[in-house]
């Protein structure tokens, strides 16, 4: 009776490790699988065959969804859509895998493509600042969930480009009302770039338009205030040159 169950606990065993080896070789075949489907649509991608890229992508997410080829697949999806110009495929894409896989390691690339997907739609300062601002807000939140991630440095000067965007739109509003004569509401857009945008290329010539506005409503005081802080902090700036004559000579009694 013993010599039976014995039997029928090896027969078992042996089972299950012809099961367990089987599985594992299908894991190693289904893994490898993927692997080359993977590098052929990287192939592909690289080709700018995005239609065949992302095609493959896909059907790795259907045939292997469980391997680690499939994780990778759903972030090159994003950058074949973000290489293609379809940014708002790019960018659902890289939530998703944000949201499904918020420990993997190719987060900060996938942040990285949506703040990119809306980067590349800034077209100039004439036009509507949204992608302006989601572009400065992702890279921001990519530098504050990744300070030391490679992309942390390139994000750092895309934010300051977005800032000095937003800046010239205000800076494009204020010349607007300045030229209607509205000099208060000109005031307040170039106050703004001074307070907002400080560190922007902008700063230099909202302090000279805000000096001419002053002027121009008879508030000279405040008129010496700002074109001496022109002079003193941009000092080789066009935008000093172009200070009045007068308000020059001042400036200089004034020391």
């Amino acid at each position: 009776m013993k010599t039976n169950i014995i039997h029928n606990l090896l027969y078992l065993l042996l089972v299950f490790f012809l099961i367990g080896c089987s599985n594992t070789k299908n894991i190693d075949l289904s893994q490898s699988t993927a692997k080359l489907i993977y590098e052929k649509a990287i192939t592909s991608a690289n080709k700018k065959q995005f239609e065949d890229a992302n095609e493959a992508f896909e059907s790795i997410l259907l045939d292997y969804p469980y391997s680690i080829w499939a994780t990778k697949s759903k972030v090159m999806m994003a950058w074949v859509y973000y290489e293609s110009n379809k940014y708002d495929s790019a960018i659902n894409m890289a939530d998703s895998f944000v949201k499904n896989h918020p420990e993997n390691e190719l987060v900060p690339y996938a942040l990285y493509l949506k703040a990119m997907s809306y980067y590349e739609r800034i077209f100039d300062v004439e036009r509507d600042t949204i992608m302006t601002q989601n572009a400065k807000e992702a890279f921001e939140n990519l530098i504050k969930k990744f300070p030391n991630s490679e992309f942390a440095r390139e994000s750092k000067l895309k934010i300051e480009l977005a800032r000095s965007n937003l800046a010239g739109k205000q800076m494009s509003v204020g010349r607007y009302y300045q030229k209607q004569g509205h000099f208060a509401a000109a005031i307040k857009r170039f106050q703004r770039v001074i307070t907002e945008f400080e560190t922007t290329d902008q700063t230099p010539e909202a302090l000279l338009r805000l000096t001419e506005c002053y002027l121009s409503l008879g508030t000279k005081n405040e008129a010496i205030r700002t074109a001496s802080v022109l002079k003193y902090n941009f000092p080789d700036s066009t935008w000093s040159d172009k200070i009045p004559m007068d308000l020059l000579n001042e400036l200089k009694a004034n020391k």
